[in-house]
């Protein structure tokens, strides 16, 4: 057997600059896969109890998966582990592009970066060393700015650059980290890499691969990319290829589960003027992660009314959705600006358009308070859009919650208001209104990071397969307990999502038995896969979550969508509680509190 891993990690501490080399025992790369898995286990055996994610404490791991930087399509994600400063829970959050490949090829499987630097700093990582460089002339730069700076002053072909922007910088809780204009986005990984004085990563390797050149692996990755070539969603002018997620928009608006102004219905009246096809009138050229044929990504021609030199990456449907309907906005240049500069700022676009669609509320209700920037801006108007990004981007550092999400600024401004706050354990929701698909209520409740919709999805089961049965509530609790171990399966072998449409767990399970030289089954992925979810939830139930913080926005249960196809709808109480018995029960949770029995010697390192 042979472990497809270098089996080696770093530990880089930014406050002694100490750099130390270890190596983990294969058994951990057999129960964790690497990603996701494998980081969840490092968080866990490195962090303390009720650490302050913005403290010197903290730490930081970025990590790749056992086919990141293979020829094996769509396994390129690179990984981030932290815990979060948004919602206090443990935070993964992944990246397509070349980030993953570019770590593999310094010889490394993990970086752990801990303490805090001196002064502002940069890393690079190279298969040569690891070099502490100072960061003061880029501070205060954008994201893109960042990245040019790094690879002029390296100088060299191949280097991958992860950087925070302002945001990072000042610290907002949502910030993130941006690779390539792709983004480690959810949950504020920016915000702790910034409270570390840590402005960026370069990454510089030439390290050979070599277990990825076996007849048997290579006939299996050949077998795929024929999948994901073939197949109607991911072939050459399929749907992900030509829209991405843009077509999302118009499944969404025609069953009534899109999101509007702030939550408030869910059915969009100008959609038609932002569909997939107007982001699709403005394409440049389609760009791709390693070795993936789908393409899903896509440069859009800058317009001039745009107000910018550099090109802009067409949005995904999170993106559209937030900035979108949930802010009122019909205008495609418009969303593709605010997603632009927070791409530049390094700010998570979900959280922070729903933040400034909870300010364009409590403007349409006349709520006055103390903690607002003066005016608030109101559905519909984009340059008061733009105006509160940058503010926010502007004021993570100072009192002002706005910064910090909008569960915290829902509770300093009171009025009621937290019912309006859109937001699952201080992680602001995504675009699926669960009011109209029972089993996403559920998926959002209990998501490791926080209301999620990529930690186990209903989209393709209750809207485009099944949609008859998406405001039912039985089987629910069975899908959602069985989807949410599989999505945190991918996230450690390094699948992506996308490649779900074409690819089965079958299909990875023969790709690592080629690695492994060993017979992995899909039961042995799936069981990983469970482990994983078990560890992530007792993270953070040591954290102090429970089954009370599995509960949703007062607003799904209370207030029904007012028209269209989800018309009258809202999640019951009852019902959903009822789900959430079941769901631990088919988990082996304590049915009371939520927490998974586990024996702790299993992931104790």
């Amino acid at each position: 057997m042979q472990i497809p891993f270098f089996q080696r990690g770093v530990r880089i501490n930014l406050t002694s600059r100490d750099i130390k080399f270890e190596t983990l025992n294969d058994m951990w790369y057999r129960k964790f896969l690497g990603g996701k898995g494998l980081g969840a286990l490092l968080l866990f055996n490195n962090l303390g109890v009720s650490v302050d994610p913005l403290s010197s404490e903290n730490v930081l791991i970025f990590l790749t998966g056992p086919l990141t930087g293979s020829s094996f399509p769509s396994a390129s994600r690179g990984v981030v582990v932290t815990k979060s400063p948004l919602t206090g829970t443990f935070l993964d959050s992944n990246i397509g592009g070349n980030f993953g490949k570019a770590l593999k090829s310094t010889g490394l499987d993990y970086l752990i970066i801990e303490g805090k630097a001196e002064r502002p700093t940069w890393l690079l990582i190279s298969d040569n060393g690891i070099f502490f460089k100072d960061a003061q002339a880029i501070w205060g730069k954008s994201t893109s700015e960042t990245e040019l700076a790094l690879k002029k002053e390296i100088a060299q072909r191949g280097v991958e650059v992860a950087a925070i922007g302002p945001g990072g910088e000042q610290q907002v809780y949502f910030a993130s980290i941006a690779c390539g204009q792709r983004m480690f986005g959810r949950g504020g990984a920016g915000a702790v890499m910034g409270s570390k004085n840590l402005k960026g990563l370069a990454l510089l390797g030439q390290s050979e691969l070599p277990w990825f050149k076996s007849e048997a692996f290579l006939i299996e990755a050949k077998k795929a990319r024929e999948k994901l070539q073939s197949n109607q969603s991911t072939k050459k002018g399929g749907t992900f290829p030509q829209y991405g997620t843009s077509f999302t928009t118009a499944v969404t608006n025609s069953m009534g589960v899109l999101p509007t102004r702030n939550w408030q219905e869910g059915v969009f009246e100008k959609a038609d003027s932002i569909q997939a096809e107007e982001f699709f009138k403005k394409k440049g050229r389609s760009k791709t992660c390693y070795q993936c044929p789908i393409a899903c990504s896509m440069i859009m021609k800058p317009e001039s009314e745009i107000d910018s030199e550099s090109a802009m990456r067409r949005p995904e449907y999170e993106t559209i959705y937030a900035f979108g309907p949930n802010c009122g906005i019909s205008d495609v240049d418009t969303i593709t600006k605010a997603n632009h500069l927070c791409e530049e700022y390094g700010l998570d676009t979900i959280s922070c358009g729903v933040v400034i669609s909870y300010l364009m509320e409590c403007q349409q209700r006349g709520i006055i308070s103390d903690v607002f920037l003066n005016p608030l801006p109101e559905f519909g108007d984009a340059d008061s859009l733009f105006a509160t990004i940058k503010y926010i981007m502007e004021n993570g550092k100072t009192d002002n919650p706005l910064a910090k999400g909008v569960k915290r600024l829902s509770e300093a401004v009171g009025q009621g208001t937290e019912r309006f706050a859109m937001c699952v354990k201080g992680l602001e929701l995504p675009g699926y209104d669960p009011r109209g698909m029972k089993g996403m209520a559920l998926l959002y409740a209990t998501a490791d990071r926080g209301g999620c919709h990529v930690r186990g999805s209903t989209l393709r089961a209750e809207l485009l397969m099944n949609p008859k049965d998406r405001f039912m509530y039985d089987g629910k609790a069975a899908l959602a307990a069985g989807m949410q171990p599989i999505y945190a399966m991918m996230d450690s072998y390094s699948g992506c999502l996308f490649s779900a449409f074409a690819l089965t767990i079958d299909d990875y399970a023969a790709a690592l038995s080629a690695l492994f030289e060993e017979n992995i089954t899909t039961q042995d992925l799936i069981d990983a896969g469970k482990r994983i979810w078990n560890l992530t939830r007792y993270f953070n139930c040591r954290e102090g979550f429970s089954r009370k913080d599995d509960m949703l926005p007062a607003r799904l249960f209370e207030d029904p969508v007012p028209f269209g196809p989800t018309k009258g709808q809202v999640v019951d109480r009852t019902r959903f509680e009822a789900m959430k018995d079941e769901y631990y029960k088919i988990l082996g949770w304590d049915v009371k509190t939520g927490a998974p029995i586990i024996d702790l010697e299993e992931y104790t390192i």
